[in-house]
């Protein structure tokens, strides 16, 4: 009997929302195509992601480091050697402008490190090139543990981080195998060696557990220092005051360089491989700021070259 008297008194709102439904619905489809007739969409040119260079040094930069990807990833060297003409034209310092209190502590930061190992090696550029590398393969390594720690205890993809930086790390370790053909450290230099390293290695681990974002700003400031270093080391050897000597056989084989190569050729391309380390950690740092660390990172290649990726 409730149960019934409750059926009734509910009858008039059933008949109320049965009359009025093909109102509702008409309405439904009417109001959003009025909005839409109203509606102009604008269509906005797509920022690049590497905005702050010139699109000729991306497409540079990017055909550059590629070579010997492709040689390591396929054992082919494509494309072919860039000019002398080329890499020269990467001798531009690119400065990308700190935006937030965090880009400018982090560029004082590398302003003092810079001017430490100046002081410290003063014109014994190829002494200064052994002991860049040894720190410069410290932050691809030390990212790429995070990320793939990080990958695991999320149980989740890591949106193609991993791998980048694996291999920014060896290519780091290969320039310093390259100069290590080229002299030799003394027992001072390797102690300043292992101290930076150790040092550097606890201050980068801290720094991007707190907050990667810093931590790959901070690599593109220091990949900004190792461009003016490399050009130095360049004006040295053109003006007589190192000995342009024969480039050794593991940059040749590594480069795909010519038997008769030099070490200029040699420091053109290393310079070439710190552009790109440079751009992609500012790039990163980016990314992370405007999309968070599950974004898959935008690589130089896809948009200098896009025609060749289907290759």
């Amino acid at each position: 009997k409730t149960l019934t008297m409750s059926l009734r008194a509910l009858l008039p709102s059933v008949r109320l929302a049965h009359t009025l439904r093909p109102s509702l619905l008409a309405a439904s489809c009417v109001l959003p195509s009025r909005a839409l007739l109203h509606t102009q969409p604008t269509q906005q040119q797509p920022r690049r992601g590497y905005e702050w260079i010139s699109e000729e040094a991306e497409h540079l930069i990017a055909k550059a480091y590629r070579r010997h990807k492709a040689l390591t990833d396929t054992g082919k060297s494509f494309p072919p050697s860039l000019s002398v003409q080329d890499l020269d034209k990467l001798s531009v310092p690119i400065h990308y402008e700190p935006k937030t209190f965090s880009d400018r502590m982090a560029l004082k930061t590398v302003a003092v490190l810079e001017k430490f190992m100046a002081l410290f090696f003063r014109e014994k550029y190829d002494h200064h090139a052994v002991t860049l590398e040894t720190v410069a393969s410290v932050p691809g390594f030390t990212a790429a543990f995070y990320r793939h720690l990080r990958s695991l205890r999320r149980m989740q993809r890591d949106y193609n981080w991993i791998n980048p930086l694996l291999e920014e790390a060896e290519n780091e370790r290969m320039h310093l195998l390259i100069f290590m053909q080229m002299t030799q450290p003394n027992w001072l230099e390797r102690l300043f060696v292992l101290g930076a390293q150790f040092s550097y290695l606890m201050a980068y681990t801290v720094t991007y557990g707190i907050s990667p974002r810093i931590a790959h700003r901070m690599v593109g400031y220091l990949e900004e220092a190792a461009h003016r270093a490399y050009t130095d080391y360049l004006e040295a050897i053109r003006s007589g005051r190192i000995e342009n000597k024969p480039a050794p056989q593991i940059a040749i084989n590594y480069y795909r360089l010519s038997p008769n190569a030099t070490l200029e050729d040699v420091v053109l391309h290393v310079r070439a491989d710190e552009n790109m380390h440079r751009d992609f950690n500012h790039q990163l740092s980016n990314t992370i700021k405007e999309k968070g660390l599950d974004t898959p990172p935008v690589f130089m290649s896809e948009e200098a070259e896009p025609e060749l990726q289907s290759k």
